[in-house]
């Protein structure tokens, strides 16, 4: 059973749809209430959506605040949270196994958006990373461009800040992550890798950007208006 879906533009995207599929290859799985479909292309999804993909299968999702994720083959998600509170827009996906780039765009201030494991979690601002999780529950944090705060799901654990061109290696159940320097070599199969999918990302930057401008000076031009009207009651 496929999902009906039309095209969601992202000016459009409110508090029920977080998300969407913006690209796939192969057979994607989107698991909802406990149901099962096949993933197409503009689906909108929502919190606690499962999205799996297969060992030729590979699938891009947009959320609402024009960050960007790729779920690479034999992997899985699930978008788990999304939230309006006093400082901002909170937004979490977890990842329970294979390999995900995320791709974050520049958030207003007070908005969150973080990655999390069964053994920790990564909260960003910015940045381009990618999340690994094997079957044994191992999971890496390896940062290419911005930075990012990695935490152990352990009560008492502490954050620590991880810089562009390092890895955070923790297993479920440990207090602290291995850091270590990525080789350059994986630098370089990264960028070469996912190079479109970065470009994709500064696209949507770039469409935020826009967008935020043109309702910032919507925002002024109805203030100035509203001050006209005033002005024009006043005898």
């Amino acid at each position: 059973m496929g999902i009906i879906a039309g095209i969601l533009l992202l000016p459009l995207f409110n508090a029920d749809i977080p998300a969407k599929i913006s690209y796939l290859v192969g057979n994607v799985i989107v698991e909802r209430e406990g149901k099962k479909y096949t993933g197409v292309l503009n689906a909108p999804l929502y919190v606690n959506d499962i999205i799996t993909t297969y060992s030729e299968s590979v699938c891009e999702v947009q959320f609402s605040n024009y960050s960007l994720i790729r779920v690479e083959p034999n992997s899985s998600i699930r978008i788990e949270r999304k939230e309006k509170t006093n400082k901002g827009v909170f937004q979490r996906i977890f990842a329970s196994i294979g390999d995900v780039i995320t791709k974050v765009t520049k958030m207003n201030r007070g908005d969150e958006f973080e990655v999390r494991t069964d053994a920790a979690q990564a909260y960003i601002r910015g940045t381009t990373f990618k999340t690994s999780v094997d079957r044994e529950g191992r999971s890496s944090f390896s940062v290419f461009s911005g930075k990012i705060k990695v935490k152990s799901l352990l009560a008492g654990a502490k954050e620590i800040l991880l810089d562009k061109n390092f890895k955070a290696k923790i297993s479920k159940g440990e207090l602290k992550p291995v850091v270590d320097k990525l080789p350059v070599e994986e630098v370089r199969q990264f960028a070469e890798k996912y190079g479109d999918f970065i470009n994709r990302g500064a696209a949507l930057d770039s469409l935020r950007e826009k967008f935020e401008k043109e309702l910032k000076e919507k925002k002024e031009d109805a203030i100035k208006e509203g001050k006209k009207k005033i002005r024009g009651c006043i005898f």
